[in-house]
C-alpha cells in the first residue's frame, strides 16, 4: 500500500506546469537519487513501525448515555474523589492486588495509573465505562538521515581493520565548529560510521574494509549553521582530511518567508496564539506572557524549553521578533504568546501523552486563546480529544495541526480530527543551499518553484499547506536553526491566521463562541492561494 501510494504521488505530476523537469540534487547521480529516495521511504516506515503507540497512563470516561445516579458516574465520581476501593469493588483475583492512581481530570475524563487487575474489575464492575489507553504523539520535524538512522550505525570492533580519515568542520573566518553530528553512509541500506566533530572541529572517521565506498557524508549541525552532505568516493581513494565550510544561517540570505509575507512588525496585535509543544525560549526574539508544563511530575510552571529545541522554533515561526542581522523573523511577533509545555525534561523528549495535549489545550482555552498550535501528531486515536476541541470550538477557538511527516495518504491526530485545521508541508526551490540534505525532500509533486514535501501527509481532512522545509527560526539560547517538517508549516499557517485575524477587529470582537470559530475558519479559507496541486495535498490552499 505504501509502495502504491509513493507511486501514485511520482506519477501524479512528475512536471510543473511549464513541463520542466524538478532540478536535479546537487552532485549525486540518477540513480544514487533513486537509491537515495527508497532509503528515505525505508527510514519514514521503519520509524512509524517502531513508535511505541500507547503509554502508560489510562483514560476513563462514561458512555454518551450515561444517567445521573447512575453506576457509570458512580464509579467515575469514586474515582475522582480516590475511592478506587469503590470504583472497582473488593475480592479481585489475579496476579497482584488491583492499584490505581488519579493523575488529573480533563473535560469528563479521568487519567489514571492502574494495573490491569483494577482494570479488570472496573470493567467487571462497570462495564458501561469506555475504558482507553492514553496515546503518545511525536513531534513532526525531520532530519533527513538523522535520528531513523541512528539504529544502522556500524560499531567497529577494535583490532578492525579501516580505512581512516577526517573531516574538519570550520567557519567562514576558520574557526572550528564543535559537536556536530558527521555519518559517514557506506550503503544505501542506511548503515554507516558515525562521528561528532571534537573542539578542533575534526571528525575522524574510519571505514572498515568490508565497505568499498562511502556513498555520502552528511554533517547535520543542530543549529547556528546550514547541514551539508558530500558525494562519496571509493574507500581506496579517501582523502586524508575533508575540509568542510560551515554556512552560517544568519543572516538569512535565502529568505523563504519573504515569498509569503513580508514583515510586520504590528502583525498578530490584539491575537492571542497558543504553542502546545516542547516549551519555548529563553530567546531575546520571543516574548512568551505566560502558560504552564502538563507533563505530571514536573514544575507546573515551567514552560520552558525541555532542551529540544523544537517548541522555540515552532514559537518563533509564529512570532518571534527580528534581531539586528539575522534577517529571521516570525509572521505575529505583536500578538500575546503562550507557551505550554507538554514534552518532557528527561527520557524521550520528542513526545507527549495525549492526555497532557488535552490538558494543555483546556489551559489555553482558559486562557482566552484564539489560535492554538499543535505540532505534534500521534498514528493512534486520541480519545480525550474530540470532546476538548469541540470545547475549544464553542469558545471560538481555532487549532491548527500537522498532517504528519510519514509520506502516506494520512492524517496523524489530532490533525485527523474535527475542528481541527490539518497542515501538510511544502517547500520552495532557491530556499536552502544545493548542498543542503533538505534537497532530499523536494518531491516531483511540484508547480514552477514550490513543491509538496515528500514526507507531508496528506488526505481529503487537509486543509491548508505552508513552507515547511529548511524554515529558519529561533533556537534556545538566543541561536538561530534550520527545521523541516509539517511541524513547521502548522506554526506558519497559525502565524497567518493571526496576521490575518488581526487585521479583522470586527471578527476579532465578536463573542466567544462556535459562530466566531466558524467565522475565522470561512475568512482563512477564502483567504487562502491554491497552488495548483489536488485538495488532499493543499486543500484551501496557502495563507498569504
Amino acid at each position: 500500500m505504501a509502495a502504491a501510494a509513493a507511486n501514485d504521488r511520482r506519477e501524479l505530476q512528475r512536471r510543473d506546469n511549464d513541463g520542466n523537469l524538478p532540478p536535479a540534487r546537487s552532485e549525486l547521480s540518477a540513480s544514487d537519487e533513486k537509491k537515495l529516495e527508497r532509503l528515505l521511504q525505508a527510514l519514514r516506515l521503519r520509524r512509524m513501525a517502531l513508535e511505541p503507540k500507547f503509554s502508560d497512563d489510562v483514560i476513563v470516561w462514561p458512555s454518551r448515555t450515561a444517567e445521573a445516579g447512575g453506576a457509570e458516574l458512580a464509579a467515575l465520581s469514586a474515582i475522582n474523589l480516590g475511592n478506587a476501593a469503590d470504583a472497582i469493588g473488593e475480592g479481585v483475583r489475579g496476579r497482584g492486588a488491583p492499584r490505581m492512581k488519579l493523575l488529573k481530570q480533563v473535560e469528563g475524563v479521568s487519567v489514571m495509573r492502574a494495573n490491569s487487575s483494577a482494570l479488570l474489575a472496573m470493567r467487571r464492575n462497570t462495564p458501561g465505562l469506555r475504558i482507553a489507553p492514553a496515546a503518545w504523539a511525536y513531534l513532526q520535524y525531520i532530519r533527513p538521515l538523522g535520528d531513523e538512522l541512528e539504529a544502522s550505525a556500524i560499531q567497529v570492533a577494535a583490532g578492525t581493520k579501516v580505512k581512516r580519515f577526517e573531516l574538519r568542520l570550520a567557519d567562514p573566518q576558520g574557526r572550528p565548529v564543535a559537536g556536530v553530528r558527521v555519518k559517514a553512509l557506506v550503503d544505501w541500506d542506511g548503515a554507516h560510521v558515525p562521528a561528532v566533530t571534537g573542539p578542533d572541529g575534526i571528525a575522524s572517521l574510519g571505514i572498515p574494509v568490508l565497505y568499498p565506498r562511502v556513498e555520502m557524508i552528511l554533517v547535520e549541525p543542530e543549529h547556528t549553521h546550514w547541514s551539508v552532505f558530500l558525494k562519496g568516493f571509493d574507500r581506496v581513494d579517501a582523502p586524508k582530511r575533508l575540509n568542510v565550510p560551515a554556512a552560517p544561517l544568519v543572516p538569512d540570505g535565502f529568505q523563504l518567508l519573504a515569498n509569503y509575507a513580508p514583515h510586520d512588525a504590528q502583525a498578530g496585535e490584539g491575537v492571542t496564539v497558543g504553542v502546545i509543544d516542547s516549551g519555548v525560549g529563553p530567546h531575546a526574539g520571543i516574548a512568551v506572557a505566560g502558560g504552564g508544563c502538563f507533563v505530571t511530575g514536573e514544575d507546573p510552571a515551567d514552560f520552558l524549553d525541555n532542551g529540544i529545541g523544537h517548541g522555540t522554533h515552532v514559537a518563533g515561526i509564529i512570532a518571534g521578533r527580528t534581531a539586528q542581522g539575522t534577517g529571521v523573523y516570525g509572521l505575529a511577533p505583536a500578538c500575546r504568546l503562550m507557551a505550554y509545555r507538554v514534552c518532557p525534561k528527561s527520557g524521550e523528549r520528542g513526545r507527549a501523552k495525549s492526555t497532557d495535549i488535552a490538558s494543555a489545550l483546556d489551559r489555553a482555552i482558559a486562557d482566552g486563546c484564539h489560535i492554538v498550535n499543535i505540532s505534534m501528531g500521534s498514528l493512534e486515536p486520541m480519545p480525550e480529544m474530540p470532546d476538548i476541541l469541540e470545547k475549544a470550538r464553542n469558545a471560538g477557538v481555532v487549532v491548527f495541526a500537522a498532517t504528519g511527516n510519514d509520506g502516506q495518504p494520512l492524517l496523524r491526530y489530532p490533525a485527523r480530527y474535527s475542528h481541527t485545521l490539518a497542515v501538510g508541508a511544502l517547500g520552495r526551490d532557491g530556499t536552502f543551499p544545493a548542498d543542503c540534505p533538505e534537497s532530499f525532500q523536494a518531491s516531483e509533486i511540484r508547480r514552477r518553484k514550490e513543491f509538496v514535501a515528500e514526507f507531508s501527509n496528506y488526505g481529503l481532512s487537509t486543509d491548508f499547506i505552508g513552507p515547511g522545509v529548511a524554515v529558519l527560526s529561533a533556537f534556545p539560547g538566543d541561536r538561530y536553526a534550520m527545521m523541516s517538517g509539517t511541524s513547521m508549516a502548522t506554526p506558519y499557517s497559525s502565524g497567518m491566521a493571526a496576521r490575518l485575524l488581526s487585521g479583522e477587529r470586527k471578527l476579532l470582537n465578536m463573542p466567544r463562541g462556535p459562530e466566531k470559530a466558524d467565522a475565522i475558519v470561512r475568512m482563512l479559507s477564502e483567504t487562502a492561494k491554491k497552488v495548483g496541486w489536488p485538495a488532499e495535498y493543499e486543500g484551501f490552499g496557502v495563507l498569504k
